[in-house]
């Protein structure tokens, strides 16, 4: 393995590979890394919201062939239950296609890892990076430690760090940071759950959620999402026990056999953790996917927001790359990425942030259930603006906030 490339990109998850390989596609040599081995398994909603769709599409190189020829399922709504009861469904009203697609990431990884190789990606599995190389100020590249204990170091001219929540190269950054509402997931598969009927459902209790969906092949994602501090300071063990958990919710009692788990449950989290920016106030690296601001699960972003920042570095890159000279990409010209992702996300993140808190405080939740009950016009809506169909601000605007409440 050479140690000098254009472009070190840090896990080869769906912002990682996408990012690898448009710029590869491009004509960058590109080495992608990833401290495990595929096809593996993620604690994930493991859902592409419908506005994922057209970012498949773009990609090409037979990518949306092959998700729609892999076990998957199709979703086209999302039921919402509250605590005390009420229960909304909203439908995906608007795009070329008003459904989801949803299917196990061991499946949809390896579909986008696949691509960036032949793309010309150069993948390295199995391999960790431990820090990275600083040049007067800017990221120079990385330093790696392979599955046969060999440390290497990797030059570059940028490091995309997209190695997900515990991104390595935003904390090497310095620029990871947290706010509330801090929660943990539990996720499994489950074979034969009653009831499932093409929609995500949504179940909010007195301190979590749950969330499932189908993803094919008869088996259903089921995430147990909970405050951290229930989680520190509780005295059952969450995994062993996850299906008397389940039952804490009126609206799941009765619908699992717990013989018919097919995963072992994973945990990830705790979530909201975000970088204060994307880019390497130095130069020389950015932010992809959920290394640069993880969205709770409760409205199934990640995916989306992954394959889309993805779309947006590369387009920073590409150019910037093109200028022929061997230093790291100064921070000015990473910074237009920068103004990309707000200009992308900013609205989404509003709204995320909205529903994250909203969740975490019952009597909200099960007023404004109630009224996207009463009013379905408006759950599609909001279901179909966290699904990447309608642009978010439509919903953010105060004369339809203010109808979700009266």
């Amino acid at each position: 393995m050479t140690d000098r490339w254009d472009v070190v990109v840090v896990g080869a998850g769906p912002a990682g590979a996408t990012t690898a390989l448009l710029l590869a596609r491009a004509g960058a040599s590109v080495l992608l890394l990833d401290r495990g081995r595929f096809p593996r398994d993620k604690p994930c909603s493991e859902y592409l919201s419908p506005g994922t769709t057209p970012i498949l599409a773009r990609l090409g190189g037979g990518i949306l062939g092959a998700v729609e020829r892999a076990a998957h399922a199709k979703l086209y709504g999302m039921k919402v239950v509250a605590p005390g009861g009420a229960a909304m469904c909203g439908r995906f009203v608007e795009g070329a296609r008003p459904y989801s697609f949803a299917l196990p990431r061991t499946s949809f990884d390896t579909i986008l890892l696949s691509a960036a190789r032949r793309a010309g990606a150069h993948v390295c599995e199995a391999t960790t990076v431990e820090n990275l190389v600083w040049e007067k100020g800017a990221v120079a590249g990385v330093v790696a430690h392979s599955w046969n204990g060999q440390r290497v170091t990797c030059h570059a001219r940028i490091v995309v760090g997209a190695d997900g929540l515990r991104s390595v190269v935003a904390r090497r950054l310095g620029l990871v940071r947290s706010s509330p509402p801090r929660r943990i997931a539990f996720t499994a598969h489950v074979a034969d759950v009653a009831g499932i009927d093409g929609v995500g459902e949504l179940h909010v209790g007195e301190r979590g959620y749950v969330g499932m969906g189908p993803v094919g092949g008869g088996i259903t994602t089921v995430a147990l999402v909970l405050p951290l501090a229930a989680v520190r300071h509780g005295r059952r063990d969450f995994r062993t026990g996850f299906f008397d958990e389940l039952q804490r919710f009126p609206g799941l009692v009765g619908r699992f056999d717990p013989r018919c788990l097919v995963r072992e449950v994973l945990v990830t989290g705790p979530f909201a953790q975000w970088s204060r920016t994307a880019v390497a106030p130095g130069g020389g690296a950015l932010l992809v996917g959920d290394a640069a601001d993880f969205f709770d699960p409760f409205t199934g972003q990640g995916i989306h927001s992954a394959l889309r920042g993805a779309e947006l570095a590369a387009a920073c890159l590409i150019p910037a790359l093109a200028c022929g000279v061997s230093a790291p990409i100064p921070a000015s010209a990473l910074r237009p990425y920068a103004r990309a992702r707000r200009q992308a996300f900013f609205y989404k993140w509003l709204l995320e942030r909205l529903i994250g808190v909203g969740v975490g405080w019952p009597a909200l939740t099960d007023r404004v259930v109630r009224r996207l009950a009463a009013r379905p016009d408006l759950a599609d809506l909001l279901v179909s603006a966290t699904g990447n169909v309608v642009p978010a601000r439509r919903v953010l605007a105060a004369s339809v906030l203010t109808q979700f409440l009266w």
